[in-house]
């Protein structure tokens, strides 16, 4: 079974400061376990670590992450489960080396804090890391086919498109040229627009010569060392972007033309 996945860093801070915010809250006022012996003002000034460690340990692991699903293009179920296995175990190492450092001098030994402190905390806020992933990753699906907004230097000059019927845009002097489907059939659209401005707004368009961005999904085949055919066109690959396009996970674009290289 595979799951969508929204590879976006903003949108994962934002999940890793909502982590990092409850468990902060939790501690300082429900005070479970060891922490009741401490006052108020030391929980103040001791627990905002173990949210900054929950932050800093969801945020490392997520290049990971983005690496694993742009290399294979899929997020499993068992690959989610061994990311959340991931953080915890990560995560579990430097919240106890804080938790007997001299600033909090816990006095259980890992066992005893792990089994008693830390995994009940960790599986009240697994509920929390499931359900932020879950709600973040089935809004990217819900996004999927909402239209692709391409906006030229006049405010009248717009092109909407489907990010599946999104072809290829090509640079032109002073304009780019938009190439798309419309009920199957090729159409291109001049804007007057940039093509790096255009690869900063549509980051899913790889680019494969300095003139022209691709989807990467509408790859057909390659056509020598120095052209690909993508639906129903041609364009050129240069040698400073060939290597890019070969790594794509694709198995149309791991073709026997490595050797042509």
């Amino acid at each position: 079974m595979t799951l969508p996945l929204n590879a976006s860093f903003k949108y994962h801070t934002i999940i890793a400061v909502i982590i990092s915010l409850w468990l902060v809250l939790f501690l300082i006022l429900i005070a479970p376990f060891d922490i009741a012996d401490l006052d108020f003002s030391e929980r103040l000034e001791i627990l905002p670590i173990y949210g900054v460690i929950s932050f800093m340990t969801y945020m490392a692991l997520v290049p990971v992450q983005n690496w694993i699903f742009k290399r294979f293009k899929q997020l499993t179920v068992l690959f989610e489960v061994l990311f959340i296995a991931g953080i915890n175990a990560i995560q579990i190492i430097i919240a106890f080396i804080y938790y007997k450092s001299e600033i909090v001098n816990g006095e259980y030994n890992f066992q005893k804090w792990a089994l008693e402190v830390y995994l009940p905390i960790g599986f009240i806020l697994l509920t929390i890391v499931v359900f932020s992933r879950w709600f973040l990753n089935k809004k990217t699906q819900n996004n999927k086919h909402k239209k692709l907004i391409i906006k030229g230097d006049n405010k009248l000059d717009v092109l909407q498109v489907l990010p599946e019927e999104l072809v290829c845009i090509s640079s032109a002097d002073n304009y780019v040229e938009v190439s798309f489907l419309n009920q199957g059939k090729l159409q291109k659209k001049l804007l007057r627009n940039t093509l790096k401005a255009i690869q900063t707004d549509i980051p899913m368009l790889l680019k494969v010569h300095r003139s022209h961005l691709i989807n990467p999904s509408h790859f057909k085949a390659w056509n020598g060392s120095s052209s690909i055919i993508l639906t129903q066109m041609e364009i050129p690959v240069s040698k400073n972007y060939k290597t890019a396009l070969l790594e794509l996970n694709q198995s149309s674009l791991k073709t026997s033309t490595l050797s042509q290289s």
